[in-house]
Parts: structure tokens; sequence; C-alpha cells
């Protein structure tokens, strides 16, 4: 495992949960430190424009609500700020952009997965919303003009889903985890669930059905509109979106550019991309996502402002 920087094991909190030390079943906490993002003032820095020196990890870390020992940084192909939980199955979840979903306040990106993998969902997470009234303004724009480009160019393709509920989102994300099935996602925040300030939908993905041999120029089209995707040859071949490139500004994305990048988590391992698994790799990591979900709510030490007093030493085998 990669030995964590001085600064952030210096931003290490130790204090536990009550219900991680006595087994009883835990619930968020309205109070603490909630796990969305924060201002420069409330992690020690008087302001982004009297700053004097580079933030150190355990500062960006508090900017954008990254609580807990994953790793934390821009994701491996997108200058966009991701998290990644130290889960057997993890996701790779976008961090500081405004209406995406996030952890309940005082969780930490782990205990977000224990309960999310834990939470029976009712029957409305199998409703699929595929209008194009629910994208956000600028995405449903060039949506419009991309289809109108693939009609004029003979490319085939239905529309499939525009919209996704936090909950449905979440759905999703067990298959392949804790029900049976294929990886169908590898995060929480998917720009399908993306809501404006007034929490109204305002999705930035939508999916499409479209035949391999289309699936070419499908790619084609939609680079040539603006739109990102992740290949024809791709786990997810018929995905679009257009991802928040705004969450950090300036200065900001010049530090977490010194921020190792985060590893995505693929659909075809359910583990980080590059990551070696050995033969019947998948079925070990199911078994030990069943064995993570079946104790009390998980204790991961979670990142704190530096303003908080915090211990200087982590106790022996903290980090598993």
């Amino acid at each position: 495992m990669k030995p964590l920087s001085t600064a952030l094991l210096a931003a290490l909190a130790l204090a536990v949960p009550a219900g991680a030390q006595n087994g009883r079943s835990w619930a968020p906490s309205p109070r603490g430190h909630s796990s969305a993002p924060l201002t420069w003032e409330e992690c020690g820095i008087d302001g982004l424009e009297n700053l004097r020196r580079n933030p150190t990890a355990a500062e960006m870390r508090c900017r954008f609500g990254a609580r807990g020992p994953g790793e934390f940084g821009l994701l491996s192909y997108l200058d966009v700020p991701v998290y990644r939980p130290v889960t057997p199955l993890p996701g790779t979840h976008v961090v500081g952009v405004p209406g995406m979903p996030r952890p309940a306040p005082g969780e930490s990106y782990e205990q977000w997965e224990w309960r999310v993998l834990r939470t029976r969902y009712g029957p409305a997470v199998r409703n699929v919303q595929n209008d194009l009234a629910q994208l956000d303004p600028v995405f449903m724009s060039m949506i419009r003009r991309f289809e109108r480009e693939l009609r004029a160019r003979g490319v085939r393709a239905h529309r499939r889903e525009t919209y996704r509920t936090a909950e449905r989102q979440a759905w999703i994300f067990q298959q392949g985890r804790v029900r049976p099935g294929p990886f169908a996602t590898t995060t929480l925040t998917s720009w399908h669930s993306r809501v404006d300030r007034l929490g109204r939908p305002a999705a930035r993905a939508a999916d499409y059905d479209v035949s391999p041999a289309q699936l070419p120029r499908f790619h084609q089209i939609a680079a040539e509109i603006g739109l990102h995707g992740y290949g024809a040859d791709s786990n997810d071949p018929g995905h679009v979106y257009l991802p928040d490139t705004d969450a950090a500004v300036g200065l900001e994305l010049a530090v977490l550019r010194t921020v190792p990048r985060v590893m995505h988590v693929t659909l075809a391992t359910g583990r980080p991309e590059g990551e070696w698994q050995p033969p019947g790799a998948p079925e070990h990591w199911r078994r030990r996502t069943r064995d993570f979900i079946s104790q009390p709510v998980p204790f991961y030490p979670t990142v704190q402002p530096p303003m908080m007093r915090i211990r200087e030493r982590l106790p022996v085998g903290v980090m598993g």
C-alpha cells in the first residue's frame, strides 16, 4: 500500500463513533463536520485571495469535503476532484461539485458505501426516465444538437435514460457487489443524478442503445459536439456526459494537480484500473464486501478541518 504523506497522517482524526465501539446500529448524526465542501476560511485559511503558501493535502481534502482514508485527487482522466474509498469493491466518487449526491453529515465515504450496500430500496428505483426536460439546460441543448447530427448521419441511437435519482444510482451501485449480476456502475455520484441549486433535476448524462457497428461514429459525433464518453470499446459504450469542471478554480486546480491522480474503478473488475487480479478475484472481493456490510458501521479515520486538535500518531493496524 502506498505510504501516506506526513501532512495527511497528521490530519487523520481518531475519535471512534459510539456505534462502532459498542456494536449498536448507527445513523449519521446531524451534528459534527459536514461531508459537503467547505470554504477556505472553514478549513483554516483566511480566504483564497490571501493565500501565501500552497494548501496542504489535508486542507484540500477539507475544502472538497473528502472525508476518509482513501485516495483523493483529480480523476485519472479528467480534471474533476474525486475520492475512492478503501472498501473491497469501491466506487470513484466525485467530490466538491454542487448538486451531486454525497454522504450524510458526519459520514465518511466508506460509511456511505456501507450504508448504501445495506439498504433495501423500494420499487421506485426501477423507474427509468429518458425525457430531456430533466437535463441541465446547457447539456440539454447539446443533446438536442447531438441527436439531430445522429439522425442526419444515419446513426440509429435510442435514448434509454437521462435523469436518475440518487436512490436509483445507489441501487444500481449494489449490482455486482451485493446483488447478482455484472458491475453496472462504479460511482454513487453519477452525472445522471445531478440537481440544481433548488434541488431540481439537472442531469448531465444520457445513455443510448446503439448497434456495435455504429458506435465509432456515435462517439465521433459526440466528441464533435463537445460531449464526453468512454469510447466504443468500453464497458459503457452508449454513455455520454458533460462534466462540471468548474468545481476547482485557478489556484485550487493547480494545487490539485500536485496530488497523485486517482485511478478510476472499472466495470470489468470492480477494482481500480491497472490493478492486477488473480483468477477468482471477483468472488474474493464480493465475499469481502459481504463481510464488510455484515459488521457494525465501519470505523475509518476521517480527515478533519486543520483547525481541529488531532492526535499525531495512528494506532497500529488502523489502515488494515
